[in-house]
């Protein structure tokens, strides 16, 4: 009997991690194609975000909202995309010359440390240096935007027929589950998927433009080069939990090394933009999240590497919340509730039960 027992868990220990490699070797080889679905997937969730708080804005007429909600959500989320598109496109032609440069200066900025510092340290710098390269980290933001912007037409052909298809939606739940138990169960996953990701999109987005703009004012503060664009990139990265929030500062601090001379000014820019990033990300962050991002730093680093390497610096952007839907879906079923208990942050899966 024990034998039997050993061979039915060796065979289910087997399928799973079969059927992982297959999810992970198709989402890797077929990114190209996934990428710009699951962007239109998040344009989709954030332009039903901003209908929503736009249906609850008062003394307008209730029907006039539930009118104009959605065709202004598109319009707004549109107009934010093309600006940006446009930001990044100057930003990447005005910066091109400063980029391409970026590494010879860096050796500047070792002699400069070495200098200030008294202390021989330039090959154990040069060797960080080699291993961190500014330039080219710089040009994955750029080309993973780029690829965006250039597949902008096919992403927003895929959000106007989610549009149009999610009238429908309520019908095709109850012709796929004919069980009201089933049905209840599928519409409650799917509200809770709506509410943690939307959730996440637009707290993410609001405090990501406040970490974005006191970047902005603080490298404008210290007269550095490109400060509308550190605060950019500041806004982009905080995307990307923990090594995003260290990238963020770190440019604009080599930069700094770069163009000032005074080691003080230097010194009170690295230290101000820490303070940003640690209020902002340990504070305010947590708090106006609450409960709904319950996902464990472990798994947070894990997914930003899994995803990274199987859709780039996009699939960085991505991973949280790819993370969270996976958690709502695994914590719905009995089945999979212990895999739900080891991603969450705290073995408390309730909350995730209840977000809707």
């Amino acid at each position: 009997m024990q034998t039997k027992k050993k061979e039915i868990n060796f065979s289910s220990a087997f399928y799973f991690f079969a059927f992982m490699f297959l999810v992970i070797y198709s989402f890797n080889s077929l990114s190209s194609i996934l990428t710009p679905i699951a962007i239109a997937f998040f344009i989709w969730f954030l332009i039903n975000g901003l209908s929503n708080e736009i249906k609850n804005i008062p003394y307008i007429n209730k029907k006039i909202l539930d009118f104009i909600s959605t065709p202004l959500s598109v319009i707004i989320i549109i107009y934010s995309i093309f600006k940006i598109g446009t930001f990044v496109t100057s930003s990447m032609m005005e910066l091109g010359s400063v980029v391409s440069q970026l590494d010879s200066k860096i050796n500047i900025v070792i002699d400069k440390i070495t200098t200030l510092t008294s202390i021989d340290i330039k090959e154990p710098l040069q060797r960080f240096f080699q291993e961190f390269n500014m330039a080219n980290l710089l040009n994955r933001i750029f080309i993973a935007f780029s690829s965006i912007i250039s597949n902008i037409m096919q992403i927003f052909l895929y959000v106007l027929f989610l549009l149009i298809d999610q009238r429908f939606f309520n019908m095709k739940l109850n012709a796929l589950f004919k069980s009201q138990e089933n049905r209840i169960k599928a519409k409650t996953i799917l509200a809770s998927i709506s509410k943690g990701v939307r959730t996440y999109i637009l707290i993410t987005t609001t405090v990501s433009l406040a970490t974005g703009f006191l970047t902005f004012l603080i490298c404008q503060y210290f007269d550095l080069e490109g400060a509308v664009l550190w605060g950019f990139i500041a806004f982009i990265l905080n995307f990307i939990p923990t090594i995003g929030t260290i990238i963020a500062i770190l440019i604009p601090t080599v930069f700094a090394l770069i163009q000032l001379t005074d080691f003080s000014a230097i010194l009170s820019l690295f230290l101000a933009l820490c303070a940003i990033q640690f209020v902002i990300g340990n504070v305010i962050y947590p708090k106006l999240m609450g409960n709904s991002l319950n996902i464990s730093q472990f798994v947070v680093i894990l997914s930003l590497i899994v995803w990274g390497a199987m859709w780039g610096t996009l699939g960085m952007f991505l991973a949280i919340p790819m993370m969270m839907i996976l958690l709502i879906i695994l914590s719905q079923f009995e089945s999979t509730k212990n895999l739900a208990i080891l991603i969450s942050e705290d073995g408390n899966i309730l909350r995730n039960n209840n977000k809707s």
